[in-house]
């Protein structure tokens, strides 16, 4: 497969990242992180609703012979990139520890609760 070629194959991935930031970062710091995160294509919200706090998710397609192990370690890395990116800024922000789930798309959503 050559880069930009439209008729290759591709499969679609789906991930939810849950990340928890120290009890000391600036109220600016976890704004700019949420920003940043949205740049690199993540979303806070689905269907329109929001997500818990500290929760985002993606869907993305990726070219054949790509699995869930690299997706899983793109989206690790993106994360890293976007915390850097805001400690660049100045504000205080620590990541505490992140879950990162990575799978096929299949069904997915927010729960419906009463």
């Amino acid at each position: 497969m050559r880069e930009g070629d439209h008729d290759a194959p591709m499969s679609t991935f789906v991930a939810t990242l849950t990340y928890e930031l120290s009890a000391d970062t600036e109220a600016d710091a976890r704004k700019l992180l949420k920003a940043e995160l949205a740049a690199r294509r993540w979303e806070d919200r689905q269907d329109g609703q929001k997500l818990p706090a500290g929760t985002v998710w993606m869907r993305r397609g990726a070219p054949a012979g790509r699995t869930v192990d690299h997706l899983f370690d793109d989206a690790t890395q993106e994360l890293r990139d976007a915390v850097a990116a805001v400690a660049a800024r100045g504000p205080r922000i620590a990541l505490m520890r992140a879950w990162l789930h990575v799978s096929g798309a299949g069904t997915y959503g927010l729960a419906r609760l009463p």
